[in-house]
C-alpha cells in the first residue's frame, strides 16, 4: 500500500487536473473554500490534504462522478494516516522525502561530502547529527539516528530498495575520524555484496564534473504509481523536486557522473584501501 505521502501527492495531482479541466484559477477555488490560494497550492502539490468537507465541496464544484468520488475520498483517508516516520519528529521538509523514499523502488544518489544516509553506520550517523547542531538539538540526536537506521531496513526486505550511490572521493577523505572511519568503510564494502546496492567513487582525478555545485538524489517508483522525482538538501533544509524537466536534467547528470566514476570493482578496492589506513 502506498504511503500517506504518496497518497497526498496522488490526491493533489488529481484535484489539480480537475481544476485545470474546469478552467478554474487557484484564486477561484480559494474563494470557494474561503481560504488562501497558497493553501490550494499546498493541497495540489501534496503538501497538505483537504478536510472531508473541503473535498466534498471541490467534488461538487468539479462535477465528479460517483465512482470517482469514492476513490478520491478513500485516497484522502489514506493520505491523512501517519507514516512510521511521524513518530520520530523529523522536520516537515525531511518527512516529505522519507515518505517518498518509503514508496520508491530505486534511489540514485550523488554525494559530494557525505556518506548517503541509507549507507551510514550508526556511529557515523550520530557524529553527523552532533556536528549539525544547528539542525539537530542534542536531545533529538538519538531519535534522528534511529530514524536513519529504520530507513535502512528497506535494503534487506524481501523486495528491497535498489540503491545506486555515486560518492565523490571527498566523502571518503572527510570520514577521517578514526573512531568511525574503519567501521564505515568496512560497512560500505559489505553493502556492495547485496545485489541491490551499487557504489561508485568519483575520483579526484576526474577533475571538474557535472554536479560540482551540490548533491542530489533521484527516486524512482513502480510504473504508473508516480513519476520519478528528485531531492536536494542544503545546510538548513531540503526540498523535493517534481518538475519533470528538472528531474530529467538531473537524470542526465547522474548518468554522466556514473561514466566519470570508477567501476564498482575499482571503487570497492579504493574504499577497502581507506579502511586499512
Amino acid at each position: 500500500m502506498a504511503s500517506p505521502t504518496l497518497r497526498r501527492k496522488t490526491l493533489g495531482a488529481e484535484l489539480r487536473k480537475l481544476r485545470t479541466a474546469r478552467g478554474a484559477s487557484l484564486e477561484e477555488i480559494a474563494e470557494l473554500l474561503g481560504c488562501s490560494s497558497g493553501k490550494i497550492s499546498h493541497i495540489e502539490n501534496g503538501r497538505n490534504s483537504p478536510s472531508k468537507a473541503e473535498l466534498l465541496v471541490l467534488m461538487d464544484h468539479y462535477d465528479v462522478p460517483a465512482d470517482q468520488r469514492e476513490l478520491l475520498e478513500e485516497t484522502r483517508e489514506e493520505a491523512r494516516k501517519r507514516g512510521w516516520w511521524s513518530t520520530y519528529r523529523l522536520p516537515t521538509w525531511f518527512q516529505d522525502y522519507v515518505g517518498m523514499e518509503a514508496d520508491a523502488t530505486r534511489v540514485r544518489t550523488f554525494e559530494l561530502e557525505l556518506i548517503p544516509g541509507l549507507l551510514q553506520t550508526e556511529a557515523y550517523a550520530r557524529t553527523i547529527n552532533v556536528i549539525g547542531s544547528h539542525m539537530t538539538e542534542p536531545e533529538e540526536v538519538d531519535r534522528k539516528v534511529k530514524a536513519r537506521l529504520r530507513r535502512q531496513e528497506r535494503l534487506r526486505e524481501d523486495e528491497p530498495l535498489e540503491v545506486h550511490a555515486v560518492l565523490s572521493e571527498a566523502a571518503l577523505h572527510r570520514c577521517a575520524d578514526p573512531t568511525i572511519a574503519a567501521e564505515q568503510f568496512s560497512h560500505l564494502v559489505a553493502l556492495t555484496e547485496l545485489p541491490n546496492v551499487t557504489i561508485q567513487i568519483l575520483p579526484f582525478s576526474a577533475g571538474l564534473h557535472e554536479s560540482v555545485s551540490g548533491s542530489f538524489a533521484l527516486l524512482d517508483f513502480p510504473p504508473d504509481a508516480w513519476p520519478s522525482c528528485a531531492y536536494q538538501e542544503y545546510a538548513v533544509g531540503g526540498h523535493l523536486v517534481d518538475d519533470s524537466a528538472a528531474v530529467a536534467a538531473l537524470d542526465t547528470v547522474f548518468e554522466k557522473l556514473c561514466k566519470r566514476s570508477l567501476s564498482e570493482e575499482r571503487s570497492i578496492e579504493l574504499i577497502a584501501q581507506h579502511a586499512r589506513q
